[in-house]
């Protein structure tokens, strides 16, 4: 025998019909609160549009089951991918990734969804290795827009100006880093690309850890 579903008001939750009251028209909330004037209807009608355009972009951001994130998180789990690391690769709030895996959060959004099922077993930690050519294709393209390996470095949290990121492999952690600060970049249209007057350009497989001194990789 199935439990007895709790109303809104069981719950402590106002119903949409209170929350509305002081709600002006032409909100949608003012809509699901029971006002079908003009207003309303056609913020409702606007909404609905949206949702619809989202579901084919694939961007739509509703609200679904968190059960398939919860059971694809207790397999990762099984692999060796621990919540941590969920949450390093997906930068979801750990405390809302410790309520879908346990089973007390069972309604998220869409993107939170997707993010967590994209997760795969290869992202054992920060520190697991990946192919670095992804990342290396936005640092290029940074370099491109003209960043300098020193602007990057000390955006990924360096302690010296060198990008010390290897060419086949690099950690997760890096990975991801990279490409977060490659759409930070690119929202602000590449803005803060301006490169400081009388940068000194330095050879391939060095840094400067001072003026005067050149020191050379022993990794490069």
């Amino acid at each position: 025998m199935s439990a007895p579903t709790q109303s809104m008001a069981d719950r402590g939750l106002k119903s949409a019909a209170e929350i509305a009251i002081e709600k002006p028209h032409g909100t949608r909330i003012k809509y699901m609160g029971g006002c079908r004037c003009a207003e309303c209807r056609r913020a409702n009608t606007d909404y609905e549009k949206e949702r619809a355009a989202a579901r084919k972009t694939g961007d739509w951001n509703g609200i679904v089951p968190a059960g398939r994130a919860r059971v694809h998180m207790l397999k990762l789990s099984k692999q060796g991918v621990g919540r941590r690391s969920v949450q390093a690769v997906t930068d979801i709030a750990d405390s809302i990734l410790h309520q879908i895996r346990s089973g007390t959060k069972l309604r998220i959004r869409a993107r939170t969804e997707r993010l967590i099922l994209a997760v795969t077993k290869e992202m054992a930690a920060d520190g697991a290795l990946v192919d670095a050519a992804p990342t290396w294709k936005l640092i290029n393209k940074l370099l491109a827009k003209g960043y300098t390996k020193s602007q990057i470095a000390i955006a990924l949290g360096a302690n010296t100006p060198a990008l010390q990121i290897r060419q086949g492999k690099c950690e997760v952690r890096t990975a991801y880093e990279v490409a977060r600060f490659y759409a930070q970049c690119k929202k602000c249209d590449f803005a803060t690309a301006a490169k400081p007057s009388g940068e000194l350009v330095l050879p391939a497989g060095t840094y400067s850890p001072r003026p005067g001194v050149l020191v050379h990789r022993m990794d490069a």
